[in-house]
């Protein structure tokens, strides 16, 4: 059942991709799947990274590289990979 609070929650994200100018019902499915997977992403190197300091190792082929810049295929701009997180 949806409580008023979640509704209430559910309308803010709506009003922020709105106000971003995303309003077709589509592009919001597509942004929001993008950002579970980011922070499916994100979240699966932070439970690796907790794995290694309490081993006292380091992470073999890490998703979000320390020090190293990604590059974006479409505009060639380099970023590094702590940003992207």
């Amino acid at each position: 059942m949806i409580t008023r609070e979640y509704k209430s929650q559910i309308d803010s994200i709506w009003d922020a991709f709105w106000s971003a100018g995303l309003t077709s019902s589509i592009a919001v499915l597509e942004q929001m799947t993008y950002l579970f997977f980011i922070k499916m992403l994100d979240d699966s190197q932070l439970k690796r990274e907790a794995n290694a300091q309490v081993l006292n190792g380091t992470i073999k082929d890490p998703i979000f590289k320390k020090g190293e810049l990604w590059q974006n295929p479409e505009t060639k701009q380099k970023v590094p990979y702590e940003n992207l997180r």
